[in-house]
């Protein structure tokens, strides 16, 4: 995997039996809105998925099948979907990489 330095502001992930958690222990899901988000553990009710989270063979990120996200402007800011929900939606690619100290 490419490597990047870590900060205090970098989203550290990490994928164990196909369950990707953050650095504080919340479970990585897609919610019923579609939206990317990390909660729990337990995952958010209603999730639809919490697991079958992989690295495809390119590098990026995966649910299931899928390797594209979306951003999604909200104000200032974006989230990320699993599908276009409006028009503010672009398509993106979410490389993993080994994150290390500089």
């Amino acid at each position: 995997h490419p490597v990047s330095c870590k900060t205090n502001n970098t989203l550290s992930m990490t994928l164990k039996d196909s369950i990707l958690t953050d650095i504080k222990g919340r479970v990585g899901s897609i919610v019923a809105n579609r939206q990317f988000q990390f909660d729990g553990p337990p995952p958010q009710a209603g999730a639809i998925y919490a697991a079958g989270w992989s690295i495809s063979n390119d590098g990026n990120l995966a649910i299931g099948n899928t390797t594209v996200f979306y951003q999604c402007l909200s104000g200032n800011f974006y989230n990320l979907y699993d599908e276009v929900i409006g028009n503010q939606c672009e398509p993106v690619y979410l490389k993993v990489v080994d994150l290390v100290d500089c």
